[in-house]
């Protein structure tokens, strides 16, 4: 498998991120736009707009460790078929979550199960990157 396949998932996870921080920073501009500098720091930000704070935060949890796994996989010649499918699973429950995080934030069960597949999925690429350290 071409071991640079990999950073496909790694940079999908990476614009992800971008998208977010993108709209939020519009999410803010036209919310202050409409209401005033005056009345947010009043009122604060309405739920939708700290969705977007919040998700944008969420980018640098666990997708911290998804990039530096990939980097693994990869200086370490161990990026499989295996690896490959783990990591659109992981990177397909976090466009899943921030979708539903930055639209109607269901938690239970919708914004729940795209984390908990996105932490289950992780967790299954770091015992891979175990099972492959184990081979050097």
């Amino acid at each position: 498998m071409e071991q640079s396949s990999i950073f496909l998932p790694f940079l999908t996870q990476a614009a992800m991120t971008i998208v977010i921080l993108f709209w939020l920073a519009w999410s803010r501009v036209s919310r202050i736009s409409k209401q005033g500098m005056a009345a947010i720091v009043k009122t604060g930000f309405p739920k939708h707009v700290d969705n977007a704070s919040n998700n944008l935060k969420n980018q640098f949890e666990l997708p911290v460790i998804f990039y530096a796994i990939c980097l693994f996989f990869f200086v370490t010649n161990g990026v499989t078929q295996t690896v490959m499918i783990i990591a659109w699973i992981f990177v397909a429950a976090r466009i899943a979550h921030a979708l539903v995080h930055l639209t109607k934030n269901i938690i239970f069960p919708y914004r729940f199960l795209s984390f908990l597949i996105s932490a289950l999925s992780l967790t299954v690429m770091i015992i891979l990157a175990f099972l492959h350290l184990s081979t050097l």
